[in-house]
């Protein structure tokens, strides 16, 4: 039965090079990030490949797909930890027990754009069923590229809590900093074009379910 849904394949940059122990750590951080995008879309799937490679599937609520994949991405960035992610969303035909050999129009969508993000030296693709939306979402991709290759450690803590729902305040209080100093990180992470940018793919991919 074909099924809606949304595939993110990723791939951590430079992990063949870390040292054992960062190696450990990172397979750490990728185990809690699933967890934590899993707990908020409970048809959140996720499969390691080829050391560092990963792709996940969401069946459910495909429109959350930007929303899991920036939690990913910041969540390995505040461990100075590096990924790309390339989106699809469409049809799966076969839906095999194993992520890997599924099939359909959503993987045909994400894995093979990953090797196109390698070349083009970007850090996220969104690519659905519309030719028309994809020149849309070329241009969003670049941006959210530009403004997430530019984050610091602490910039993407402080996103991380705004994609997990917290106020600025409530925010400081769990990182024990004052609010301004919040506000800064968001305004220096780019926070609001980034906001918008995901409020435009939750309704464009929830329009074509």
């Amino acid at each position: 039965m074909k099924t809606n849904a949304a595939v993110i394949t990723g791939d951590v940059i430079q992990s063949s090079q870390l040292a054992p122990q960062a190696r450990a750590d990172l397979q750490k951080v990728l185990d809690n990030a699933f967890a934590a995008v899993r707990k908020k879309e409970k048809s959140f799937r996720a499969e390691q490949y080829r050391g560092d490679s990963f792709q996940a599937v969401i069946t459910q609520h495909p429109e959350t797909a930007l929303h899991s994949s920036l939690v990913l991405l910041a969540m390995l960035w505040k461990e100075d930890f590096k990924a790309r992610l390339a989106i699809g969303t469409g049809e799966i035909s076969f839906n095999a027990k194993k992520i890997v050999i599924s099939d359909g129009e959503a993987f045909r969508n994400s894995g093979p754009y990953l090797d196109e993000l390698k070349k083009k030296n970007g850090l996220i693709s969104v690519v659905t069923p519309s030719p028309g939306l994809n020149q849309e979402w070329e241009i969003h991709c670049q941006t959210l590229s530009f403004l997430i290759e530019r984050w610091s450690a602490l910039q993407a803590e402080a996103v991380l809590e705004q994609l997990n729902g917290l106020t600025q305040a409530q925010t400081a209080e769990k990182l024990n900093i004052r609010q301004p100093a919040v506000q800064q990180r968001l305004q220096g992470a780019g926070w609001q074009t980034i906001s918008l940018i995901l409020r435009r793919f939750e309704q464009q991919v929830a329009s074509m379910v």
